[in-house]
């Protein structure tokens, strides 16, 4: 893809972008541009591929690039967006807001000048899992034409699953997929403990959780079912495995997920 991106921001957020997109060949190394202060961020990425290039200059970073990821924590985004709005170009460039809780209508005040309107803009929800291409990816998009939404979703989707939503839905899916990252990890973290009195060491019940959960979602893509039709598969009535989901539903384990989830939104 023939595309130059500045990411303002090198943090976890915007590095995992950046480095996201040069490890699955989605951009050359050469048209990512990060933008940010920390001279150890500099450093990572020049030990990553020196061939990013580097700035700590946010207005300078934008010039030429046909995409600007703003990466930085949401208190950060109306001084960001002053120190690049006199720089970009409305007519060609596009702006995505990786801040959550940021509104469009927060975006366009930020960037609207008296001798132009604020560029297309976007609004993502990511997991951390980016940087691995196995993102669940939420969009939103405003003003943006379907050229650019497919250009846009075309470069997110190489690093995950891209879910197309309306701002309204955004929240919802920082808990289920951004959050939600944690929570599955907080289920493997869990097994782990109760495998460790079961009577295996920690690396063996962290192995052994890991395969399992990599085996059930093998079975849900491979089969195309929902999980509670590979749950029926593994449960006869009186034996083991549902009188271990029996326990666990005693315990409030679908409830206590379903809270978590809300809490988040």
């Amino acid at each position: 893809m023939e595309m130059k991106i500045t990411i303002i921001g090198g943090g976890n957020m915007g590095g995992s972008i950046a480095r996201g997109v040069v490890a699955a060949g989605v951009l050359a190394a050469e048209d990512v541009t990060v933008s940010d202060l920390s001279d150890a961020v500099h450093d990572g990425f020049k030990a990553f591929n020196p061939a990013i290039r580097l700035s700590k200059d946010n207005a300078e970073a934008v010039l030429g690039a046909d995409i600007v990821f703003v990466a930085v924590k949401p208190w950060l985004v109306e001084t960001v967006m002053s120190q690049i709005r006199d720089v970009l170009d409305a007519t060609r460039q596009m702006v995505v807001s990786i801040a959550a809780g940021v509104s469009f209508e927060a975006l366009e005040g930020y960037l609207m000048t008296p001798s132009q309107p604020a560029p297309v803009l976007f609004r993502v929800i990511r997991n951390t899992a980016i940087s691995l291409g196995e993102s669940v990816t939420f969009v939103a998009q405003h003003g943006a034409s379907d050229d650019q939404v497919r250009t846009v979703g075309g470069i997110l989707s190489r690093l995950g699953e891209v879910i197309l939503v309306p701002e309204e839905k955004m929240m919802a899916g920082t808990a289920l997929a951004s959050c939600g990252i944690a929570y599955a990890l907080q289920y493997i973290n869990a097994s782990m403990q109760g495998g460790e009195e079961l009577g295996f060491t920690q690396d063996e019940s962290l192995r052994i959780v890991m395969q399992t959960v990599r085996g059930a979602l093998a079975m849900l893509a491979a089969n195309h079912t929902l999980p509670q039709a590979e749950i029926d598969k593994v449960t006869t009535p009186g034996g083991i495995t549902l009188k271990g989901l029996a326990a666990m539903k005693e315990a409030g384990f679908a409830e206590a997920v379903i809270a978590g989830l809300k809490a988040s939104r």
